[in-house]
């Protein structure tokens, strides 16, 4: 119903369409555009040739464990909440969620050909698309409809709600577009946490240190009825990120309370 629902929707903004199944959205970066047709990555011959490459790579300089696998549902739409420490943790999130399809929004610096194409290359493979922190009311809006579209197709949808990187390896604020998100489309959530990949830095590549991706129990928002007011939204973005808190160390928790 969910999926119906929203593709019933008609969307406007940067995209270019082409057809139902023929979509071009195109995503402005800072000198360039990301173009997208929403597809599911797994099935790409590229993905199939560089997955175990990557995968093989970044288990030679992390001991990579699961927890709470069990949690993710096998198929259906569903929120991912990620809590964010490093640059790898995008692949390592997808490596996690394996053999499900998902496709990650992430910050517009992973897009850039230079200094660093290699994650440019990666986004692309898994078919990732960017944000921009401070772009234009039309391109955020964007951002969420492109979201709104990877759940009507039933796969998997990946937030950072903090923006960035924590430098401190704690839960700093997060933006409220993933409540957005969840309120839009009524899917369920899960909380997905990751823990070690801020000891990679300096000679911590060389230590090998154990990673910790961790899937918590699925969850819904309560429903609001008309449209939420910020204080709704900031309560209910403390409630996502408080489920993310509660699959974390205290350590890690930073401003938000496990619930």
């Amino acid at each position: 119903m969910v999926a119906n629902r929203l593709r019933s929707r008609k969307y406007s903004g940067t995209a270019r369409r082409k057809g139902t199944d023929d979509s071009v959205y195109e995503f402005p970066i800072n000198g360039g555009i990301v173009k997208r047709r929403l597809r599911r990555p797994t099935p790409k011959i590229s993905f199939k040739i560089v997955r175990p490459i990557v995968e093989g790579a970044l288990r030679a300089v992390v001991h990579l464990e699961i927890e709470g696998k069990e949690n993710l549902p096998a198929d259906g739409p569903i929120i991912a909440v990620f809590n964010h420490l490093n640059l790898i943790d995008p692949p390592l999130h997808i490596i996690g969620i394996l053999p499900r399809d998902s496709i990650i929004m992430a910050k517009e610096e992973l897009f850039y050909y230079w200094p660093m194409p290699v994650f440019r290359f990666l986004m692309d493979v898994a078919e990732a698309y960017p944000v921009r922190r401070r772009g234009t009311p039309e391109e955020r809006q964007m951002s969420m409809k492109y979201a709104e579209e990877v759940l009507a197709k039933g796969l998997l949808f990946g937030i950072y709600p903090e923006g960035t990187r924590s430098k401190t390896a704690c839960l700093k604020e997060a933006y409220h577009g993933c409540a957005l998100i969840a309120l839009s489309t009524g899917v369920p959530l899960i909380p997905v946490s990751i823990r070690g990949t801020e000891k990679l830095r300096g000679r911590g590549w060389l230590s090998r240190p154990t990673v910790t991706i961790t899937f918590g129990k699925p969850f819904t928002l309560p429903p609001v009825k008309g449209e939420p007011t910020g204080r709704q939204l900031k309560e209910l973005t403390e409630y996502i990120m408080g489920k993310v808190a509660a699959i974390l160390p205290p350590e890690y928790r930073g401003i938000y309370k496990p619930c």
